[in-house]
């Protein structure tokens, strides 16, 4: 979060909290509407201070115990903002039925009494201003709840998931093969090398035999030295190496630098392009063998830029095509690309698995359905058409710490053979 990106999302993270609290103000009918906004422009300008101020000591204070400091304080100012995010929607929802109620009891018609006088209504009971309270109070306990433990959890926990792929026509020499995929780490303010070198032990642990990374690999271009030697150092994690295709981040951070820094290290770079990993018979792979003479292709596609609609759709037509050009049809293939939409490619194409990322799986569950209704085809999880896999890794880590129902996660495929 660097530039004006970083004044953007600070500007309308304020704006959410500032309105929150009126809205708040409004529901509890506290009567202090300006002093309190004056009062969460304070503590909003102090957040976005501290965020800044980690943003700006993070390149050159790596394992210092100020940088400990500040990182604990840009958590704590993210869990700020979020909640009151989270708040606002509920309290928007509030707030307009407490509009409509009073608005209700405002034009009512007064009442006559037993002698003939009309006597005017005074409006809703103690106990419904009292309910009313209660609610609105709920509201910021429970987002601020839910955004403190969104940000713990989606900066402790990885999930290791593990899927079983069944394939027809799966050679032998591949019975029993794995492979790793990581994705989305975002290497940056909140996610460090070392979180990497962790997550590549995490696969290595669980025997697998190759690493395929879908893009979105470092986001702070200062972070590339050490990027570098986690990269290199944990090659020999994986007996058949590591493969990599591009994300959007590449193109807005670096390409160049980010290019050179992988071309130092034994990572393979696939874009819009194929490598052979085994002509058959289990021949260049560590520890197999085999009858069958059918080879094992990777293939990998470039980030799509074209705008959403029929051009992206024949862009990834393009970049597939691309990258599949010259594979026999009797190969077993596995496909990388960092969007999701490409699974529609593959499934076309009937490759066997497609792995992607991107999505981060929406991050916060509930949205999920609406982020998928608006964005995403296929948000998060395993897909299959017709014997053909895609997957979407939730991501491995991501640029802004927090998850609620959606952890983040390094995925291992084990192939099969369908009997």
């Amino acid at each position: 979060m660097k530039g004006l990106f970083f004044i953007n999302f600070m500007v309308i993270l304020s704006c959410f909290s500032v309105a929150s609290g009126i809205l708040y103000n409004y529901v509890v009918q506290g009567g202090r509407g300006k002093k309190l906004a004056l009062l969460l422009s304070g503590c909003c300008a102090l957040g976005a201070g501290e965020l800044y101020l980690y943003s700006r000591t993070f390149p050159d204070g790596a394992g210092s115990i100020g940088l400990t400091v500040l990182h604990t304080g840009a958590l704590v100012s993210v869990s700020w903002f979020l909640a009151f995010l989270l708040a606002f929607p509920v309290l928007l929802i509030l707030a307009a039925g407490v509009f409509l109620y009073r608005l209700k009891w405002r034009v009512r018609p007064a009442i006559p009494a037993a002698g003939g006088a009309a006597e005017l209504h005074r409006g809703p009971s103690m106990s419904r201003r009292t309910f009313l309270k209660g609610m609105a109070a709920a509201v910021p306990v429970t987002a601020a709840a839910t955004s403190g433990l969104g940000d713990v959890i989606g900066e402790s926990y990885l999930a290791v998931t593990k899927l079983p792929l069944s394939f027809p026509h799966l050679p032998d020499y591949l019975e029993g093969y794995r492979i790793g995929q990581i994705s989305d780490t975002h290497i940056g303010l909140f996610f460090s090398p070392e979180d990497l070198k962790t997550a590549m032990e995490r696969l290595a642990e669980e025997k697998v035999n190759r690493l395929e990374i879908t893009g979105d690999l470092i986001d702070e271009l200062s972070r590339l030295p050490q990027c570098r030697q986690v990269l290199a150092d944990g090659a020999a994690l994986f007996p058949d190496g590591i493969d990599f295709c591009y994300g959007n981040h590449e193109y807005y951070r670096g390409l160049a630098d980010i290019t050179d820094m992988l071309e130092t290290t034994p990572v393979r770079i696939v874009r819009n392009s194929h490598f052979c990993a085994s002509p058959g018979r289990g021949q260049n792979l560590s520890g197999r063998s085999g009858r069958d003479d059918r080879p094992f292709y990777i293939a990998g596609t470039d980030f799509s830029f074209a705008p959403s609609g029929h051009l992206h759709d024949e862009q990834r037509r393009e970049y597939t095509q691309q990258a599949l050009d010259g594979i026999p049809e009797d190969a077993f293939t596995i496909l990388l690309a960092h969007n999701s939409a490409f699974i529609d490619e593959g499934f076309a194409h009937r490759i066997p698995l497609t792995m992607c990322g991107h999505t981060h799986g929406a991050q916060f569950a509930p949205i999920g359905p609406l982020v998928q209704a608006v964005g995403f085809k296929y948000l998060r999880g395993l897909f299959k058409k017709d014997g053909s896999y895609g997957y979407v890794n939730r991501g491995t880590g991501h640029w802004l710490p927090f998850r609620v129902l959606c952890s983040r996660e390094v995925t291992v495929y084990e192939l099969q053979k369908k009997r």
